[in-house]
């Protein structure tokens, strides 16, 4: 009876010192794919054939204009949705889900535009 309960004893044990490694291994390679930069990249297709190619990082955004410009921004305090705006917030890009727009000097200048997702 003494053998029995020594040997399911030390088998409880191996078994946890496998699960414990094996879950380790798991949560290490969880971690290190998290600390990566990873982006997401969309293109908005907005009113008057205006577009945006945003490339989002953490904490900021990369957009291409279809007028050429490129512009960082870093992101910002938002109520609903997420908001990236310069220094003097006179340019501002908005996005909420599928839809953005950009605000330069207080004027909507991209409107209604429209992404279907990733590049």
């Amino acid at each position: 009876m003494k053998l029995k309960i020594i040997f399911l004893v030390a088998i409880i044990i191996v078994v946890g010192v496998i699960s414990y490694r094996w879950s380790g291994k798991f949560l290490e390679k969880d971690t290190q794919t998290t600390n990566q930069t990873s982006t997401i990249k969309a293109t908005y297709h907005c009113s008057a054939d205006k577009t945006i190619n945003a490339e989002f990082g953490k904490e900021k955004v990369n957009l291409v204009l279809s007028d050429n410009r490129k512009i960082e921004l870093p992101q910002a305090l938002s109520a609903s949705g997420a908001r990236y705006a310069n220094s003097d917030e006179s340019f501002v890009f908005w996005n909420k889900g599928d839809t953005a727009f950009i605000e330069e000097n207080g004027q909507t200048t991209f409107v209604d535009c429209l992404t279907t997702g990733e590049n």
